[in-house]
């Protein structure tokens, strides 16, 4: 069996969307002939017994590594326009290097956010030229997250420099990939797509929603930048929606900022009974057990551009949930094209939908009944971790053929 280094900041069993990816890579890549070797950042080490994952920094590091690290650490502090976390990358590039050597790897694996994990990789092909796959979870210049503009080269010389040492580039979706290939022509044979994806052994739904007189709208997951309910809220306050009939629910941390600027759209709302939010970080199994208690699901593809390159990971969790979605999202999104195919009842919004055609669009949906439905058959074949592990597997082996 062939050795893949696999480097990701988030692993399980960190409570990140992004650490999905990694996990089931590291869990079905066996059966296709690779054996990643990972090194990671998870603090939770008890929760890692194996001896092929490896989580640094290490306490035993020396000290040209430990100076390293601080002056990546001042220079994200003083010099860099985000957080991607750049002072793990000597930590990472180190320990790479040793597994490289001690393990015959024939393959360098990166997957981000953070791109720290590429740049760690980056190093290690310079030093060893081994085969390198980049797997961008987001993209870095097409991210509608990373929004200051005074950073544009910033971004514009991280992409390109992973872009041209690279031996494959992964995006997420094909909207990501075809900027790819519009932008950089010249490397269009290095762009594949592999979608996010769910384990078939985490059991999800459908399920009945419990008995209340009520019925229950949830978001599930975190809430930051363009991404927030206002728009909906707004709508439920002007069609006086009661509390007896439908309720909000937000189930995962409001960024501060939100929370401040709908403060009193919030207040109204959560007086009058029709919001409800604790504002924490839940446990996974936390938040699948909201999904299956929730008679609807509200996805947010929102943000300050109006831009859609990203699938929102929950989407899959919700498409297995069975229950009715609501998404707010851009016109012909990803978002949008896998609803289409998925099998669950659905109603979609764009930004900037009139506003009476918007209210009819809400009145519809909360008038349907919340039945329960199953995944497509196209779903469940298209998402799988296992047939995105078949994918990478396919990319290796042209790679190393």
């Amino acid at each position: 069996m062939r050795r893949l280094l696999l480097l990701t900041y988030t692993f399980p069993p960190d409570n990140m969307a992004a650490a999905a990816r990694p996990g089931q890579l590291y869990r079905y890549l066996p059966e296709n002939g690779y054996q990643p070797i990972v090194v990671a950042s998870s603090r939770d080490v008890s929760l890692i017994e194996h001896q092929f994952v490896h989580c640094v920094p290490a306490p035993d590091v020396t000290a040209g590594i430990s100076l390293a690290s601080a002056l990546a650490r001042w220079f994200m502090r003083f010099g860099a326009p985000y957080n991607d976390r750049l002072p793990w990358v000597p930590h990472a590039a180190t320990a790479g290097a040793r597994l490289v050597r001690a393990h015959s790897v024939s393959a360098i694996y990166s997957t981000s956010p953070f791109l720290a994990s590429h740049l760690a990789a980056l190093w290690l092909k310079v030093r060893f030229d081994l085969p390198w796959i980049a797997d961008f979870q987001d993209p870095v210049r097409d991210n509608p997250f990373r929004t200051r503009r005074w950073a544009y080269p910033y971004d514009a010389l991280i992409e390109y420099s992973i872009f041209r040492y690279a031996d494959r580039l992964v995006a997420n979706t094909d909207t990501v990939a075809a900027a790819w290939r519009n932008r950089y022509p010249q490397w269009e044979k290095k762009i594949s797509v592999l979608w996010n994806s769910f384990d078939h052994l985490e059991e999800i739904g459908p399920g009945p929603a419990p008995e209340r007189p009520y019925r229950v709208l949830a978001h599930i997951g975190g809430l930051y930048g363009g991404r927030h309910p206002g728009s909906l809220l707004t709508t439920l306050e002007r069609l006086r929606v009661d509390a007896s009939a439908i309720r909000l629910r937000l189930v995962g941390p409001i960024d501060s900022k939100i929370l401040a600027d709908q403060r009193p759209l919030f207040d109204r709302m959560c007086q009058s009974g029709r919001l409800e939010f604790d504002n924490r970080m839940v446990p996974r199994q936390e938040a699948l057990r909201e999904a299956a208690q929730a008679n609807y699901l509200l996805l947010l593809d929102l943000n300050e551009r109006n831009a859609s390159f990203q699938v929102p990971s929950k989407l899959l969790d919700y498409v297995r949930a069975g229950k009715p979605i609501l998404a707010y999202t851009p016109k012909n999104s990803p978002v949008e094209r896998i609803l289409a195919r998925s099998g669950i009842p659905h109603v979609t919004i764009a930004p900037g939908t009139p506003e009476a055609i918007g209210d009819q669009q809400i009145v519809e949906f909360l008038r349907s009944p919340p039945e329960l439905c199953h995944a497509s058959p196209w779903f469940e074949e298209t998402f799988s971790a296992k047939t995105q592990a078949q994918t990478v597997a396919g990319l290796l082996n042209g790679l190393l053929a």
